[in-house]
């Protein structure tokens, strides 16, 4: 899940969890490096969870995507899917991940192989299995929002979709007046994002002091700086919306700036 949205609600999900008695440990599914954007979010939480990845990917595939992460933001990642059935991903759950014990649980939509939201139901029945009836807070995003009746008596906490989250930010901006004027600007072009070069003297910062050196554009306009460009997967350039505020500029390509008014 690439979308800033996609991870902004389900890190906000997962805050509303039960802690554990110190550091609260979550459990990300189906995670590949797409989804870094999310790991970055849950990091960013207070206290900082002990984070375990499970994705369908081998370990050394992942890893350079994982190292690009400062020290300590994932403990553990391990190979698991439902391809060898629900009885064995239980026990891989139960043995092995100790999904149990965890705290929160996302389950992402796994994309590329087949029917996403079935593999995400089998998913939820092992978990359901491994975690003999009781699992922990689980959020699952889905990619049909007509298929979120197949969760029921999973133990689901949460259920959401992303088309649900645009809808919300427009209601919101019904009743919201400075958001209404931010999306009427954007949407009537008196406001539109750039991209910029990364200043040298900012290469070895972080966004955090960016936001607060970047204020103007060359016209003296006020700008927000909403993201960055970064090496994706394959070394491709990925656009990276709301970054963790330590995350470093030195591997970001250019920075996406929301300018002034439009010429």
């Amino acid at each position: 899940m690439t979308d800033r949205g996609d991870t902004a609600a389900a890190a906000e999900e997962l805050a509303t969890a039960p802690a554990g008695p110190s550091r609260p440990r979550w459990v990300v599914i189906h995670w590949t490096p797409e989804a870094l954007g999310l790991v970055r979010a849950i990091a960013a939480a207070e206290p900082r969870p002990a984070l375990t990845l499970i994705g369908p990917a081998p370990a050394e595939a992942v890893a350079p995507a994982l190292a690009s992460l400062p020290e300590g933001h994932v403990e553990r990642y391990w190979q698991g899917s439902a391809s060898g059935g629900v009885e064995a991903l239980a026990r891989f759950f139960a043995d092995t991940a100790d999904l149990p014990a965890a705290d929160a649980i996302v389950v992402l939509p796994l994309r590329g192989h087949g029917e996403t939201d079935a593999f995400s139901r089998l998913v939820c029945t092992a978990i359901q299995r491994a975690c003999k009836g009781g699992p922990p807070h689980v959020v699952v995003a889905v990619e049909d929002p007509e298929a979120t009746h197949e969760f029921e008596g999973l133990g689901v906490a949460t259920i959401f979709y992303p088309g649900f989250l645009r809808a919300a930010l427009l209601a919101h901006a019904c009743v919201d007046l400075g958001a209404f004027r931010f999306m009427l600007a954007l949407l009537s072009g008196r406001l539109r994002a750039e991209t910029w070069p990364v200043p040298p003297e900012l290469r070895a910062r972080t966004f955090r002091e960016a936001c607060l050196e970047i204020e103007v554009d060359r016209c003296g306009r006020p700008v927000t700086l909403i993201g960055l460009f970064a090496p994706g997967e394959g070394a491709e350039p990925a656009m990276l919306l709301s970054p963790a505020p330590g995350r470093p500029l030195r591997d970001a390509s250019a920075l996406l700036v929301l300018t002034g008014e439009a010429e």
